[in-house]
């Protein structure tokens, strides 16, 4: 029992999900364990580093090279700039840009994934448990069953949640992860129809309007959802049609509860339609600002130090808030090579794996998707937990795939001719 329960398989699962941060303390500050995703970063940078010193396997990948860039070069960069344009100490700059560490839990991952040897049935199967445990926390805060973190304060609540009455009782747990279980279950309905994962995917959409409430989000699930449903129209049709009948016994058990969805679904839609914003007032103060600094790049300011961006510009100025232009103030001028490293990397990594099942398919989407939002994605400067854990799959089966090819290749005699290798016995 004790060898089962420290086997390399359930490291790997305690990995997914504690990657999953359904347990930290979220963006908005008000559900999750303070300190937890801190101390999670730690473990990982400890791990990644102790792999790329002793594991010989961790130097054998470029993938490794595109990890620790992103994962170690770019947040050092980035603390030194904010030390030099204002002064910022470099562990308040580490602080600011700590979820970037987490591009190194490619290392941690892909060393679990060769000693585990999962399948991807295997590794879907954890990753779709992470994203139910993610809905399940959700929901939990969003009844109201367990309760917010009253004794932790941050001026972003009020800017973000506090102020807006359109989004009371918004949550953001889980959200990479739930995006990528809805791609997965799409791509398993396209392979295989079925009521169950019918169900698993209006959960997680009733999960995606309740809860994390993003409207970019919406649109992006919609446009995955069309494009891989744009031979099989047949299984679209059927997957609304079960829909329906779901949501129309839901309405006439609980009426009320989807005329007030509707008329938020209407103040929702005049907000993102309506002009200006702060969205637009960030984005004008990062333009002059790059440009007065003879395009070289800034860093980022945490509000541990001296009250952050607050200080110099206003206390609604976030640099993620701005997708790509954040990335801008940060480094200026090497943004372009930044982007094209991000994105050319990714995409050789992720087509050296042939056979993709469900689980890759869906990373491959959620990359896709997002590099043709770059200019709003924050995926660069924040998607590291996901990144990780994408490319360390890849990496992973691309070699499973490599080795198992070579296995099966007949040896060539030095006479020229051919011979079949002994196959096992099944």
């Amino acid at each position: 029992m004790t060898r089962r329960l420290f086997s390399f398989a359930t490291l790997l699962f305690a990995l997914m999900f504690l990657n999953s941060a359904c347990l930290f303390l979220t963006d908005n500050k008000k559900a999750g364990l303070p300190y937890l995703r801190e101390m999670f970063i730690v473990a990982v940078v400890l791990a990644a580093l102790a792999l790329l010193l002793l594991w010989k396997r961790a130097h054998q990948s470029r993938a490794a090279l595109w990890a620790v860039c992103f994962g170690l070069m770019l947040p050092l960069l980035s603390a030194f700039l904010a030390n030099a344009k204002f002064g910022q100490p470099l562990l308040y700059g580490l602080l600011e840009e700590r979820r970037s560490f987490l591009y190194l839990l490619f290392f941690p991952a892909l060393y679990l994934m060769i000693k585990a040897r999962p399948t991807q049935e295997e590794l879907e199967r954890f990753f779709l448990m992470s994203g139910l445990a993610c809905v399940m926390v959700g929901y939990l805060y969003y009844f109201g069953v367990i309760p917010e973190n009253s004794d932790v304060a941050f001026t972003v609540d009020e800017k973000d949640y506090g102020l807006n009455p359109l989004r009371p009782n918004r949550f953001s747990v889980g959200a990479a992860y739930v995006s990528v279980c809805a791609y997965m279950l799409m791509y398993r309905l396209r392979r295989d129809y079925s009521l169950a994962s019918v169900a698993l995917l209006l959960l997680f959409a009733s999960y995606l309007w309740l809860v994390l409430q993003t409207r970019n989000t919406m649109l992006v699930w919609m446009l995955g959802g069309l494009w891989i449903f744009r031979s099989r129209w047949g299984v679209l049709l059927k997957s609304g049609v079960a829909v329906m009948v779901i949501v129309t016994v839901a309405y006439f058990i609980v009426p009320a509860f989807f005329a007030d969805q509707y008329e938020r679904f209407h103040a929702l839609l005049g907000e993102a339609t309506s002009e200006g914003g702060v969205r637009s007032t960030t984005s004008d103060i990062v333009l002059r600002e790059v440009q007065d600094n003879y395009w070289v790049g800034m860093g980022a300011l945490s509000l541990q130090w001296q009250n952050g961006f607050a200080r110099l510009y206003s206390a609604y100025f976030y640099l993620s808030d701005v997708g790509l232009l954040g990335v801008l103030y940060r480094f200026g001028f090497l943004t372009p090579v930044i982007v094209l490293f991000y994105y050319l990397g990714y995409w050789r990594i992720m087509r050296q794996c042939r056979r993709k099942g469900d689980l890759l398919s869906a990373f491959q989407l959620d990359f896709v998707l997002n590099a043709l939002n770059f200019f709003l994605s924050t995926s660069i400067m924040y998607g590291g937990d996901l990144a990780g854990l994408a490319i360390a799959a890849f990496v992973y089966f691309a070699r499973a795939e490599a080795v198992r090819n070579d296995t099966l290749r007949p040896p060539v005699l030095p006479d020229g001719h051919s011979r079949q290798p002994l196959l096992p016995h099944r």
